[in-house]
Parts: C-alpha cells; structure tokens; sequence
C-alpha cells in the first residue's frame, strides 16, 4: 500500500513539473515575440534586389538595404549652398509712346492752300513749316488783335490818334484768341510789326518728330478740329514684351533689360521697366511690361520685332540635383536620409532651375542633410507600390516570360560610374512591368548617346545570371 502511494506522488511531481516547465517556456515566447516587435520598428528585405518600405502603411518612410541602393543606381547628395541667378528669354514688339504722339488739326474751318510736307515719313523739326492755312475766322481774330492793340495802319489812317488809346486787357483777350487759333508767339510778334494781315497763315510743327500720317491733301476744305497729320517723336521707344506668370516675381520697375532684333545681329538695346500690367492675358498668361528705350539713332522703328533677356542675381540659396526632385500632382517631394539606410519623405518648395539642372529650394530642407537623387524616382515608386503592403517587393524574375522585349521611356539619370541608366518606362510586354528603375548599359557609349529627361526607345534583355541590361537605346 505505501509502495502504490509513493508512485502516486511521484508521478504528480512529475506532471506538475512538465505543466510548470511548459508554462515557462510559453512565457518566454510571448517576451521574446513582444521585445521583438518593439525593438524592430522597421522592416528591411535582404534580398539586393528589393527595396522595403515600412510596415506602418501610414508611414512616409522607406528603408533600403546597401546593395539595392547600389544595384538600382540611387545616389545621395548633400544639401549645399550655392548662389542662383534667374535668366529669362521672351519676346516683344516696339511700339510708339502714347505721349510722343501728336495730332495737328484745323484749328478753324478754312482751305488747306498749300502742303509743304509731301509724305508720311517725313522727318520734321520743331518749328518747321507744315501747311499754309486760309481761314476767314482767323483773319477776322487778326484784325481785330491790330484794332485792340492800336497798331492796325489802314485803321490809324482813317482814324489818327488811335494807337494812342490801346486797350491793354482787349489787347490780351484778343492775343490769347489768336494763340488758341494756333499762331505762335513769333507770327503774333511779327504780326503787331507789321500792323498788317496776310491772307493765310502758316502752321508748323510744335515738335521733332515724323509724319506718320498725311490725313488730308492740299486745296481741300476742312472744318475745325479735322486732322491734317499725326506726327510722333521716335527719340524715345516703347518695348511691350509678355513675360510668364511664373517668372513675374523676378521683374521690378526701373530694371534694366537688354533687348536684341535680327535687324541688327550682335547689337543690343539697353531699357527699363516703366511699368508692369496689373492685367494678365487669360489666353497666353503673361504679363505685358513695357520698357522704355533711348533711340538716338532712329534703329528701332514701331511695330519690329526682337527678344529680350531679364537677368536677376538671386543671392545664395540651398541648392539639390533635378534629378533628387519627385514632382506629383500634390507637391515637389524629396528622400532625405536619416538614419542608416533610412530615407524620410519631405515636402519642398523650389525656386528657379539652373542652367547646370539644380534646384533652389525656398523651404523644406536644412543645410547639410542628405538627399536620394539618381534613383529617387524609384524610392519614390516602390513606396507607393509596398504602401499597405510592407513585404511587397519588386521581384523582377516572376513576372517576365520573355528574355528580351523593346519598349519607350524618359530618361531620369545617367550613372558613368556604374554604367547604370534610370528609366521611367512603361510595359516591356512579357519582360518588366510599368516602372522607374536603373539598369545597367550593356555598352557604356549608350550612356552618351541620351541625355536626361529625353525621351528614348529601348531594348531590355535578360542576362544569362538573371541580370537585366540595355541592349540597345536610341532617342526617340
């Protein structure tokens, strides 16, 4: 009976035992499976063909293992300062000033006796004789400006003693009703000289200038206020050019634009901004400036044609590569490099694009930090591919039926280094899906015949250790 017992309790301790060891075991599962998850925040695919994104589908963050980075061609560059100026080309027409304009008209109704200027193009000075006018209204204003002022001969004759007896204010009254029929100060000054009236009188040119229209013929009767011609000083010119909307910021009054015409090659004009529209064109949006241009020499005539140059020194900005820029439909984004092989999603705002194809940057970036470039294009995809779906990676054997297949592109970087060309491509049909991706040049002189951002056609072929390369790729 104690024998029975004893096995008894034995076998208890050993159950108890086993369920404590079991217990224990499972205790540390849970923490290790529970460190595990705290400790990796990320998650980053070894394979070197895959890139990762986090499994937070919410997260704007991409992790990249070295040797994807190196086999896709994605380079990183450090923010820098650098100093910007902004140049740009557009085109005008020149045209007349509104204040050089003139119009001489009859100042009374009369007969046009004679036309002393023959033509429209005609240079006159000031001064100059233009037509002789008859017109009894003004003879009348004559007469009477010789009575007022006493100095009239044939009156004094019939009546002596008059010129003692001149009316000062009647004399002015009437003077002034000469020059508002358009006689100038020496024709009244001659005229009280004289004492005498002459049948007409001459009208001349109140400036330099040149006839751009003859508006009336000699012998013919005209009423007042008719125009006989329109005269304009081209001393000075106006040049409207129409300036993008986008470049506006970088126009301000006074500044000065240099202006070139095929008329005179290698010579240039020099003006300054006199006024910019508040006004844009809703069919071409532009801005019309309008400068005014010194024109001794008479070279730049109303209505010509030319392009015009706007410099403006920018200062010093920060500066990153076209090539790191991801531009969408919501905003200009860049993958800067945080940690390790960690890049973040940052929202820029560019400025203006050097001839050398670097970007300032207005905000969003500091001095010094790290940015994808080459290959941002693909960092950018993949994060939107995995988006949701963390694990998803672009495995380049499993959709391909095909060795070798042509398709179209844009090019995004060129790598001389690596001999590596990024693509932004559509379907290669049983080959590659859609995709931006960096592929290596099977001949390195590929890679000068294209240029970035040229538009190319290709032919993708699968090596013999499962490599993809450029076999061929012309512009298109």
């Amino acid at each position: 009976m104690m024998n029975i017992e004893a096995k008894t309790n034995t076998n208890r301790k050993r159950v108890w035992y086993v369920a404590t060891a079991l217990v224990a075991v499972g205790i540390t599962i849970a923490l290790v499976v529970l460190l595990t998850q705290r400790e990796k925040k990320y998650t980053v695919l070894k394979s070197p063909t895959n890139i990762a994104s986090l499994a937070d589908s919410g997260s704007e963050m991409v992790s990249l293992t070295s040797d994807a980075m190196v086999r896709s061609g994605i380079g990183v560059v450090t923010v820098e300062s650098r100093e910007f100026s902004s140049k740009i080309s557009t085109v005008g027409v020149i045209e007349i000033p509104e204040p050089a304009e003139k119009i001489i008209a009859a100042r009374a109704r009369g007969r046009i006796e004679h036309m002393f200027v023959a033509a429209t193009g005609e240079y006159v000075r000031r001064g100059e004789r233009l037509f002789e006018f008859y017109s009894p209204d003004i003879l009348s204003a004559e007469k009477d400006y010789l009575i007022a002022a006493g100095n009239g001969k044939s009156d004094q004759a019939n009546m002596p003693g008059m010129s003692d007896h001149a009316d000062a204010g009647l004399t002015n009254a009437n003077k002034k009703r000469l020059e508002l029929y358009g006689l100038t100060e020496d024709q009244i000054r001659q005229l009280k000289q004289n004492g005498t009236v002459a049948n007409t009188v001459i009208v001349t040119a109140p400036m330099d200038g040149v006839v751009l229209e003859k508006l009336s013929q000699e012998g013919a009767y005209v009423d007042e206020g008719a125009s006989i011609f329109q005269l304009a000083d081209l001393s000075t010119v106006w040049a409207e050019i129409n300036v993008p909307e986008q470049a506006i910021r970088f126009v301000r009054l006074a500044q000065s634009i240099t202006i070139y015409t095929e008329s005179y090659p290698g010579e240039k004009f020099v003006g300054k901004v006199i006024l910019i529209s508040p006004v844009e064109d809703q069919t071409s949006r532009t801005i019309r400036v309008r400068l005014s241009l010194p024109n001794p020499s008479y070279k730049l005539r109303p209505q010509m044609t030319f392009s015009a140059t706007i410099s403006s020194d920018l200062g010093r900005s920060l500066s990153i590569p076209q090539d790191a820029v991801v531009r969408t439909g919501t905003g200009n984004y860049v993958w800067v490099l945080d940690s390790g092989n960690m890049f973040s999603r940052h929202e820029v705002t560019l400025g203006v694009l050097s001839p050398d194809n670097y970007y300032q940057v207005v905000s969003g970036l500091a001095l010094g930090e790290k940015v994808a470039s080459n290959g941002s294009f693909l960092v950018d995809a993949e994060h939107e591919i995995t988006k949701g779906n963390p694990m998803a990676g672009m495995n380049m054997g499993e959709t391909s039926t095909k060795s070798s297949g042509e398709g179209t592109a844009t090019v995004r970087a060129i790598d001389m280094q690596l001999e590596t060309i990024t693509l932004d491509h559509g379907n290669v049909p049983g080959v590659m899906p859609p995709m931006t991706m960096a592929y290596k040049a099977s001949d390195p002189k590929f890679l000068q015949s294209v240029k970035i951002n040229e538009s190319v056609h290709f032919t993708l072929t699968r090596m013999g250790n499962g490599d993809y390369e450029i076999t061929a790729i012309e512009k298109q």
